[in-house]
């Protein structure tokens, strides 16, 4: 049985994830390479490479001096080898019921294996991300939009699956005062910076307008409306519930309509290939889409 503190347990441990980023058929690393990359001796290598073999987690076809190449992987044994148990994600707060349908989505399927699925929420996509980059949790939720933005930022993340329009949100909609002239000059916006979606979306519908832009925070928008603090803000339609008589919604028009931002997106730190593999080993995206409407519709509890 593998130790696995002891030097070639902890070996194997990260020769495990350094092979998780091995397209298969490709060659591997050479021992020597591995020995660098494991910050471990050659022989403490060769010895987890022939745990990972003898296990099951993984085939290799010895070319001579062509090298080696990574012909099959069990991922859930290298995640057995891994001491991994369980997988903890982070997804907006459940405010909506899409959000609720997407969170016992993620929650039935990977408890439905041998691991244990957890779900922490946060407000804002960026401090998803931060958590997520510093180790907090495995995968985060977030729009496509979102995740184009991050990735366009150098921010090394992975999309691991994108689930499809309308999984995210319905739509986000322009919110107003009823009493508002369409006079865009002078025109107070709120924009939330933490959240990419709603950030994004704002400088793009406003884009060339003479407008002020007022920091804040998305779920302020409507009071700071009501008290005419700002004149317009980005809203979710799945929130529209709390918009009153005194309040106008506008669609945000076609143009619009391109940018993602209705598809939820599961992604991963680049450096974490395991958890990427196992996400899309357990995730069937249409049995989530299934269980989120069968939630949204009110025939399934919802369950995280």
């Amino acid at each position: 049985m593998l130790t696995l503190y002891n030097k070639t347990g902890i070996t194997t441990q990260k020769l495990a994830r350094v092979l998780c980023s091995v397209q298969l058929g490709n060659k591997i690393p050479t021992v020597s390479q591995l020995s660098e990359m494991c910050s471990s001796s050659r022989g403490n290598v060769q010895k987890a490479l022939s745990i990972l073999k003898d296990s099951g987690a993984i085939s290799l076809e010895a070319h001579g001096k062509y090298g080696t190449n990574l012909i099959s992987v069990n991922y859930r044994e290298l995640a057995r080898i891994c001491g991994i148990k369980q997988l903890l994600g982070m997804m907006p707060l459940p405010y909506t019921k899409r959000y609720e349908g997407l969170a016992t989505s993620l929650y039935t399927l990977i408890n439905g294996t041998e691991f244990k699925g957890f779900i922490s929420f946060s407000r804002g996509s960026e401090s998803r991300v931060n958590s997520m980059m510093s180790g907090y949790c495995n995968y985060c939720v977030m729009s496509r939009l979102a995740f184009d933005d991050y990735a366009e930022m150098g921010i090394p993340l992975v999309k691991v699956i994108d689930c499809g329009a309308e999984t995210y949100v319905g739509k986000h909609v322009l919110i107003t005062r009823n009493d508002w002239t369409k006079n865009w000059d002078g025109m107070k916006v709120g924009v939330d910076e933490s959240s990419a979606d709603q950030r994004n979306l704002t400088m793009e519908y406003f884009k060339g307008v003479d407008a002020e832009l007022v920091p804040l925070q998305y779920t302020q928008i409507i009071d700071m409306l009501r008290n005419n603090e700002i004149d317009a803000g980005i809203w979710n339609v799945d929130d529209l519930d709390t918009v009153t008589d005194h309040l106008a919604t506008h669609d945000l028009g076609p143009a619009m309509a391109h940018l993602g931002d209705t598809s939820a997106v599961i992604a991963v730190k680049e450096d974490d290939a395991l958890s990427a593999h196992l996400l899309r080993e357990i995730l069937d995206v249409n049995v989530l889409r299934d269980i989120q409407r069968e939630v949204m519709a009110g025939r399934m509890m919802a369950r995280y």
